[in-house]
């Protein structure tokens, strides 16, 4: 039997190879700055439209990288080698839009030469950070990747890696820009700490003490009572819960009686976990304090009066945003520890030397020349991401 031509077929197979030649022909002349016309004719002297609308097609697309390679910036590199430009529109090439000229421009997100998305952030520190993501967001200098409480301009200016956790700034700059702490609220204490119904007797040995607390220095107003045992804490009120004050034990004291006698007491010392002075314990004498008695505090008197002001701060970002040791009582004039303040684990000391009436406080970093303004917190800050 003889064989059956197929014209159909022939046509079809003519055109593919055609397409194939004509991709590949485009393709050598993206370098040569020219882009060649497909001929689809066949040489049986028929066309097919089909044929002729795909090259034309195909055409487009090479006019339309031909200008992307155009547009890319010269000389642009990646680790010292050449860069070229594919032959369709890569992932690679950014179309953007310059903030001074408001003119349309592509840019080579890997060429470290090329204008850079965010301002003064090169598109390369994006991809070598592991956060290429961010290079499409309009809000990429702001967003926090690592979830450290950093933004990514701050850890660009501070040369910290934005994608890990354990890399970031100081929570305070010397230079008091943005400090990553803020004020919780201020507090005023103004209270006489006495003990009752502890024996006096050094021979009688106590187990527990009753606190009673009284407020008004004018008329020392009782306001609270509690009994507690040595390594218990209590508070201004009974409703405090800050464990201010701790039990810390038992002793015994010599002091002169009405005859001038030197005499052994039982005393209970206490240890003020918030004070700023330098001394944290004292300790108090059984029996109360006379009313307006005129000479609290000296070694002989019964009662311990509190007039002091705290404030509670809280971080903001580092290794302590969101835990419990973030947020602490410091004392004005009073020296801290900034809980997380350096990645590295050395301590950020500081100062709180005062409070303003807007419920902000000023601090002073250990070895700085002026303070730092912390501002009071806003409603719904210090809520961490994670």
């Amino acid at each position: 039997m003889a064989e059956q031509s197929n014209p159909g077929m022939k046509v079809i197979a003519t055109g593919v190879v055609l397409g194939i030649l004509a991709a590949a022909l485009g393709g050598y002349t993206i370098y040569t700055g020219k882009v060649t016309d497909v001929d689809t004719s066949i040489t049986s002297g028929k066309s097919d439209s089909s044929l002729t609308a795909q090259a034309d097609k195909v055409k487009e697309t090479l006019k339309r990288d031909l200008s992307i390679v155009d547009t890319a910036p010269d000389g642009a590199t990646v680790n010292g080698t050449p860069r070229l430009a594919p032959l369709f529109f890569p992932t690679e090439l950014w179309q953007i839009t310059l903030d001074a000229t408001k003119e349309v421009t592509v840019v080579d997100i890997y060429d470290p030469a090329a204008p850079s998305i965010h301002g003064d952030i090169p598109n390369t520190w994006f991809i070598a950070n592991n956060i290429a993501g961010d290079l499409g967001r309009s809000d990429g200098r702001v967003l926090d990747a690592d979830e450290d409480g950093f933004t990514n301009a701050e850890e660009f200016a501070a040369k910290t890696c934005p994608s890990a956790a354990n890399s970031y700034p100081d929570l305070v700059q010397i230079s008091g820009t943005n400090p990553k702490l803020e004020v919780v609220k201020i507090s005023k204490a103004e209270a006489l700490i006495t003990t009752d119904t502890m024996f006096a007797d050094a021979s009688q040995k106590p187990s527990s003490v009753n606190i009673r607390i009284y407020r008004n220095r004018a008329e020392f107003t009782p306001v609270h009572r509690v009994t507690v045992k040595p390594g218990e804490n209590f508070g201004l009120a009974k409703d405090d819960q800050s464990g201010r004050f701790t039990v810390v034990r038992f002793d015994t004291r010599e002091f002169p009686d009405y005859g001038g006698n030197m005499v052994k007491e039982n005393v209970v010392v206490i240890r003020d976990n918030e004070t700023a002075a330098a001394e944290k314990e004292f300790i108090l004498r059984a029996g109360k304090t006379p009313d307006k008695h005129k000479d609290l505090n000296t070694p002989n008197v019964k009662g311990r009066l509190i007039s002091d002001k705290t404030a509670i701060l809280r971080v903001t970002a580092g290794s302590a945003f969101g835990k419990p040791e973030g947020q602490f009582p410091v004392q004005i004039e009073g020296s801290f520890v900034i809980p997380g303040g350096k990645a590295d684990g050395s301590e950020l000391r500081a100062t709180l030397e005062s409070d303003d009436a807007n419920g902000s406080v000023n601090i002073r970093l250990d070895g700085a020349e002026s303070p730092v303004n912390i501002p009071k917190a806003s409603p719904k800050s210090a809520s961490p991401k994670k």
